[in-house]
This record gives structure tokens, C-alpha cells and sequence, in this order.
């Protein structure tokens, strides 16, 4: 199993500090240092919750 680092580099953690979210920062804390499969399990995730919840898909990915 290979590790990764769970720190967020300097410029990374000043932009998750610089949103005005709690939620989504957290998520991106979480989320950060996972692999691209999980990343994209993630994603597909969060896109079933806005179907389920009415919102519009993300316009920058459809």
C-alpha cells in the first residue's frame, strides 16, 4: 500500500482557508491525497447527491 502525505501544499491550504464553506472545505481536506480512481468515485458520488437533491449538473463537466 502506498502512502501519501496529508498535507495540503501552502498554496492549497490557503485556498481551502479562503472558502466560505466549512462543508466543502472539509470535503477537500478529506479528499485530498487519494488516488484518481477514488477521486473519481468521489465525484461520481457528489453528482448523484445533486440528481437526487434537484440541483442542475455541473456545467464545467457536461
Amino acid at each position: 500500500m502506498r502512502l501519501v502525505s496529508r498535507e495540503l501544499p501552502a498554496d492549497d491550504l490557503r485556498a481551502v482557508d479562503r472558502l466560505h464553506s466549512p462543508g466543502v472545505a472539509r470535503l477537500l481536506r478529506a479528499a485530498h491525497g487519494l488516488s484518481p480512481e477514488s477521486i473519481d468515485l468521489l465525484t461520481s458520488m457528489a453528482e448523484r447527491l445533486r440528481a437526487a437533491e434537484g440541483a442542475l449538473p455541473d456545467p464545467a463537466y457536461h
